[in-house]
């Protein structure tokens, strides 16, 4: 006995940092469920003060205590308090330990494992253990397994600490989300270069967002910046549905740069858009304007060129250290250019899906901007569709004059020849009064795939089409449908 006490004290010479909370040499024994576990004082003080410690300080090594918690998981604690590093399997195990070493107060367990270097997650049926490390960046910090974690903590030591509450165990972490997908995002996060079709990108990405893998998400993100020669600046070009409304800004140019950004507007004065196509129904618009030569009316006056359009800016986040104009894509045809051959007009009009996500995105802006200000709701209407209900538009003055477009398959090198052709009697809604709709000679072309950018001025707006496909009719439309 006495050799045996001598290994005993032997052993706990070898663990540092021990208080003498019980004799070191003593043999205490402690019944957890079914199994008997004889444990010395040395491994009990180890972690402590504890459960353990306190009992056995006020009844002795002579009584036996039995706690009936699980042996199984009590034979992985008590590696711990022999000094062996606990080797979590999954996430059941994770929180099953986390809880009994709250139960057993042993606050240096505790604190390993609620500072591990691992998050432990069940995602659609499989066990993930995943390094915190792969989340150090801005953006993927704040995540959905940080907060669900910390939830955890609070929630657990609050019935911990509640001796009147009947502590349980609670459910692993599990998420019913795909697997595969799962994995492919910690793939990304590792550094991996995955394959990815675009179906599989968009799927990924709104993994991101149920994650909260901001950074991740911007890096999917289909997005491209390119340096423009002719405004000196750079722009960015990226869905707008993939456009984060919080990192829109609008600024106001005061430098040469201005008189190049707004250029692309200006160039439309002239052209058949007019000047209500930039700001509707200006009363500083010319009554005369149809007594002008064409060539005269191609030549912007230079005290409208002096006018300067503040192009709307983006900026991704986690990603931009700056913001870049913007030119945002819609893949959508809810989407209608509307030439107004007899007031020389250019429209947009936006309807359903199309025009809730471009109110979505800019509405804030657009309100919050100082000295100005702009109500979007001033540029809706109510209009009947095919089944005579009355559906909501966004009508905005727009700009053409730059944009390389193509419409039924061809691209159009003139789109002002061909609406000031004789032949064209289409009817179009007039644009020119939104309060009081008519109808007018013109031309009307359903967008399949465009690029824009939004340029404000003076508490008005104008979008400046960059790129477009168009098609102009139903026949058009059934040449655009393929084949199974």
């Amino acid at each position: 006995m006495t050799g045996q006490q001598s290994e005993i004290v032997v052993h706990a010479e070898l663990i540092p940092g021990i208080s003498e909370l019980l004799p070191i040499s003593e043999v205490f024994k402690i019944k957890i469920g079914q199994k008997l576990f004889e444990v010395s004082g040395a491994v009990l003080n180890s972690d402590g003060p504890n459960f353990f410690t306190r009992f056995f300080t006020q009844h002795g090594k002579d009584v036996v205590l039995f706690v009936d918690r699980s042996e199984d998981l009590f034979n992985v604690i008590y590696r711990h308090l022999q000094g062996y590093f606990p080797n979590v399997k999954n996430e059941m195990e994770y929180r099953t330990l986390l809880t009994d070493a709250l139960y057993f107060r042993l606050p240096k367990l505790t604190k390993l494992l609620k500072e591990s270097e691992y998050y432990f997650t069940n995602v659609g049926g499989v066990s993930f253990r995943m390094p915190k490390s792969l989340f150090h960046q801005e953006g993927n910090k704040q995540n959905y397994f940080e907060v669900i974690s910390r939830t955890f903590y609070k929630e657990i030591e609050r019935r911990v600490s509640d001796e009147r509450l009947v502590l349980f165990l609670h459910s692993p972490s599990y998420v019913p989300r795909s697997a595969e997908f799962f994995q492919d995002l910690l793939s990304l996060l590792s550094g991996a270069e995955l394959e990815l079709s675009e179906k599989k990108t968009e799927a990924l990405i709104k993994e991101c967002r149920y994650y909260r893998f901001g950074r991740l998400e911007q890096e999917l993100v289909k997005a491209k910046t390119i340096y423009n020669p002719l405004t000196n600046g750079r722009e960015i070009c990226i869905a707008l549905n993939n456009v984060f409304k919080n990192s829109v800004t609008i600024e106001e140019l005061s430098s040469s740069c201005a008189v190049n950004q707004s250029s692309a507007a200006n160039s439309c004065l002239g052209q058949v858009t007019g000047q209500n196509a930039i700001t509707t129904n200006d009363t500083e618009s010319s009554g005369n304007d149809d007594s002008e030569p064409p060539t005269k009316k191609a030549k912007p006056s230079a005290e409208k060129n002096e006018r300067q359009w503040n192009m709307v800016k983006y900026q991704r986040p986690y990603i931009d250290t700056a913001s870049y104009d913007l030119i945002f894509q819609l893949d959508s045809n809810q989407c209608k250019i509307i030439f107004n051959k007899k007031d020389k007009t250019v429209h947009v009009d936006l309807s359903k899906e199309a025009a809730e996500l471009f109110e979505r995105k800019f509405s804030d802006v657009l309100l919050k901007t100082p000295n100005n200000r702009i109500d979007l709701s001033e540029y809706k209407v109510k209009l009947r569709d095919s089944k005579n209900q009355l559906e909501s538009h966004l009508i905005i003055p727009a700009c053409v004059s730059i944009c390389d477009l193509v419409v039924n398959g061809t691209k159009c090198a003139n789109i002002f020849s061909l609406v000031n052709d004789s032949k064209c009697k289409e009817r179009v809604l007039d644009c020119t009064n939104l309060k009081s709709l008519n109808c007018a000679h013109g031309l009307k072309l359903h967008l399949s795939k465009s690029m824009w950018k939004l340029g404000t001025n003076n508490g008005k707006c104008i979008l400046i089409a960059v790129k477009a496909e168009a098609f102009s009719g139903t026949k058009e439309y059934c040449k655009m449908i393929d084949f199974l």
